[in-house]
């Protein structure tokens, strides 16, 4: 009898067989998997993770103490503050704190100017979101318009209802709860609402919006006294809130509302907020965008406060962790780590604000920080669609670090606009559109006229590669109907798996000004695991699912049990054509292993071939899915006898049309909206789905199997027919392609394949054919091709690539290696090409 879990075994070897079994299932039945779980963990940590830890429970157990003793801390005196300035904390504001502020806040006349002439529209939707504010009518996540009470319940879920019980902040476990998302109340509690509200007064001066403001920090602050409830639970909501209430404080510092009584009353708990996250930092229990938000907010707060006591400490620390998170979190190529789009645009907006800010009061960081944000901000260029939108590729958290105008990074354009003005770059200018407003808050109103002189032009690259991270992104054009693709070649991410989904070999398409192929995003983190652990599931993502098992295996909400490794084979990019190979073992676990390969070719700037190879042994079910945008109509055509499926979707003006071509007979059907299993469905923001269509299409056979798939964007019809070869363990298909005809041959198995005038020894060969006669070859690795009985190459050693264009007279070879190009007169003189 099989011990049914691997961290018993050990534990029961010295015990007899069956009764070692009996006793492993018995442990499981008692819960102590998460006891050996931890010990395991524990066992693993690093001496300084250990002390940080052990102070860190220390500190927890005094401050319950504390708090269950009714001594949460002294009460804050600001005499060292307000004694130069009258003895008053709203005139050391006014005179010192806002002159360290973001610029744009200080110098009100010239940004309310700009505003005025330059953008009124900023100034109507500002006012129009104030008049909703007032009615405590906002948006949360997902849910739009949610009305909240009049008077407002802070531990309340205003979208379930459901009401958190007070406690001892750090007694709260919040995930995989099944009555409620601790995310809901929390994104309520970050406050970004509120700077908006106080935007409102700043710009028209109407105390109405300032009251409101002032209402809400005050009734917040009645309902939390220190370490009381969910809302001291987690460093980073303590952060992003305090940030907010900040902003809020420097909108409103005309303002009659906010007096001197008010203002040292909110300061009492700001500053306690940030001592708890100067004392609780997330640097081993969340390594993440957490630890950065939270530096983020104490590095402010500790460039405005300088005279405090503590605000050395917090300067200090965040200067510190924001340095090394930014060397560890964000790989020299610019790649925020964690295998998620979404909290890549995260971190680079953290690092915006605190950058930003640095420049402002002249604080010294180190030079690569600047050039890792460049980086950082060239990815959002190339990974941003025409119409601004991003893949959400990995987790959607659905907030954002700074909401003074935009609610979340599903586009980041600001973000290029605000990296336009500080690196002087054109190509960011030409992704950004237009000046954002929150360029303006973060930069002053003169970066509006620094944006203006720097010229716009679209970028000089048609994609970019990102190896080490695993993104490949590839665009036929930089114009508005031009198509864009990026292919997820990477696998979980580091430092931690949190964000990650299990959609290695994945890729998502827009194309003719729409989102076509779409990755589904996420929906929840919480109170939901079958809903969770579908949007981040293989089966919820375009790539291939094998005997309906997940390449990767699901834990707990943000953790992993199982999984798959990446390998990234080959890349090349030449004039118009470019080519990504890569693999991963995610389904070596089953019982007869499978290893998942797939190559995606460019030929720029119409159509996209995926050639998808799945080696190993034994008969599986092999899944190829394609997951659609919401309003796509999917019209499917099977050809079961030749294995081929032709589907054309249609969206809108767009339109895209698959031909699928494989080893065994293909199955396809649509699937939208279901529930058992769940499939075809996406999210729109964090909190919110909806029925989305899925091809799915699969076959039953015997490994190795191949699949070929021309993606082909196109609102007229195309058309494209299989070809017969010499061997089944080879694919062929021909497309035609305006005046031409291509032919792409993929084999799974070595040796001669024969096609027409061809014969070709090698695993990829893609032809381009006019009125009969062959114009171009590419060969990967290839070791030979002779077209109508004469070797045009032949070598024993694989070559990684050769291109060669053909016309009446001769011929242009060129090898991707150190041969480079050989011109040849006449076909019949081979002696150049033998190798």
């Amino acid at each position: 009898m099989q011990v049914p879990n691997k961290p018993y075994r050990k534990l029961t070897a010295h015990i007899p067989r069956d009764l070692g079994a009996a006793l492993a299932r018995l442990l499981i039945a008692y819960g102590l998997p998460t006891m050996l779980e931890k010990l395991h963990r524990l066992r693993q940590m690093s001496h300084a993770e250990l002390a940080h830890r052990l102070r860190e429970r220390w500190r927890k157990e005094t401050d319950r103490l504390r708090f269950y003793g009714g001594r949460t801390g002294e009460e804050y005196k600001f005499d060292r503050l307000t004694e130069p300035h009258g003895k008053s904390l709203k005139q050391y504001f006014l005179e010192r704190a806002s002159f360290r502020f973001y610029p744009s806040v200080n110098d009100k006349d010239e940004t309310l100017s700009l505003i005025t002439e330059q953008f009124p529209e900023w100034m109507n939707r500002t006012i129009g979101e104030a008049g909703r504010l007032v009615e405590h009518r906002l948006n949360i996540l997902g849910h739009n318009d949610v009305a909240l009470e009049t008077d407002i319940d802070w531990h309340r879920d205003p979208v379930s209802g459901f009401r958190w019980g007070r406690q001892y902040c750090a007694d709260y476990c919040l995930v995989d709860r099944a009555r409620a998302d601790a995310k809901i109340v929390h994104e309520l509690n970050r406050h970004q609402h509120l700077p908006r509200l106080a935007k409102a007064f700043f710009l028209t001066g109407d105390e109405t919006y300032a009251q409101e403001a002032v209402k809400q920090i005050e009734s917040w602050i009645e309902q939390n006294p220190k370490w009381d409830g969910i809302n001291w639970q987690s460093s980073l909501e303590i952060a992003i809130r305090s940030t907010s209430w900040l902003w809020t404080i420097f909108f409103l510092l005309r303002s009659q509302s906010l007096d001197e009584i008010i203002l040292r009353r909110i300061c009492k708990s700001l500053f306690a907020q940030l001592d708890h996250v100067h004392r609780y930092p997330s640097v081993y229990t969340s390594p993440n965008t957490h630890v950065i938000g939270e530096a983020t907010a104490l590095f402010i707060a500790g460039c405005l406060f300088r005279e405090l006591p503590q605000a050395g400490a917090w300067l200090q620390f965040a200067t510190a962790t924001l340095i090394r998170e930014m060397g560890r979190q964000v790989s020299k190529e610019g790649v925020y780590s964690e295998a998620s789009t979404y909290y890549h645009c995260y971190a680079a907006d953290f690092y915006l604000e605190v950058l930003s800010l640095a420049r402002w009061n002249r604080i010294s960081l180190p030079e690569w920080t600047w050039k890792r944000l460049e980086q950082m901000l060239e990815l959002v260029m190339h990974i941003s669609r025409p119409d601004g939108s991003i893949p959400l590729i990995g987790d959607d958290d659905g907030g954002r670090a700074l909401a003074l105008s935009l609610e979340d990074y599903r586009c980041f354009r600001d973000g290029l606009s605000s990296g336009a003005v500080l690196f002087g770059r054109a190509d960011f200018k030409y992704q950004a559109r237009s000046f954002s407003e929150e360029s303006l808050w973060l930069l002053s109103a003169g970066a509006w006229r620094i944006f203006g002189a720097v010229p716009a032009q679209a970028p000089a690259e048609l994609g970019r590669s990102y190896p080490d991270s695993g993104y490949f992104i590839q665009h036929s054009g930089w114009n508005p109907e031009d198509t864009h693709v990026v292919f997820d070649c990477g696998g979980l991410g580091r430092p931690t798996h949190a964000h990650a989904h299990a959609d290695a070999l994945s890729f998502t398409l827009f194309s003719q000004g729409r989102d076509i192929l779409i990755d589904p995003a996420t929906f929840v983190y919480n109170a939901a695991n079958e809903w969770r652990n579908y949007f981040r599931s293989t089966r919820a993502h375009n790539t291939v699912v094998v005997d309906g098992k997940n390449q990767s295996e699901p834990g707990a909400s943000f953790s992993w049990k199982r999984e798959a490794r990446v390998h990234l084979h080959n890349t090349f990019r030449l004039t118009d054509v470019e080519y990504v190979d890569g693999e991963h073992g995610g389904y070596r676990a089953l019982r007869n292993p499978i290893t998942h390969r797939r190559r995606l070719f460019h030929v720029r700037p119409d159509y996209w071939i995926v050639l998808d190879e799945l080696r190993g042994t034994g008969t599986h079910q092999f899944e190829f899915l394609y997951h659609f945008a919401a309003d796509t109509e999917l019209v499917i055509v099977e050809d079961e006898p030749k294995g081929g499926v032709d589907c054309r979707a249609r969206i809108g003006d767009a339109g895209l049309q698959l031909f699928m071509y494989g080893s065994e007979p293909i199955r396809a059907e649509a699937i939208c909206g279901q529930t058992k299993p769940i499939q075809g469905w996406a999210s729109a923001r964090y909190g919110e789905r909806h029925p989305s269509p899925v091809l799915r299409n699969w076959m039953k056979g015997p490994a190795p199997a191949s699949m070929m798939t021309f993606l082909i964007p196109s609102k007229a019809p195309v058309h494209s027919r299989r070809l017969n070869s010499n061997t089944r363990h080879a694919l062929a298909a021909v497309v035609r392609n305006g005046d031409y005809d291509d032919v792409a041959v993929t084999s799974v198995q070595d040796g001669d394949l024969h096609l027409v005038d061809c014969v070709m020894r090698g695993e990829f060969f893609w032809m381009r054919m006019e009125n009969g006669n062959l114009r171009r070859l590419l060969a990967v690795n290839a070791h030979s091709f002779s077209y109508a009985g004469e070797t045009v190459f032949e070598s024993e050693q694989p070559i990684v690539y050769i291109q060669a264009h053909f016309w009446d007279s001769g011929i242009v070879i060129e090898r991707g290696d150190h041969e480079g190009k050989i011109y040849v007169r006449d076909l019949r003189d081979i002696q150049f090409q033998r190798h």
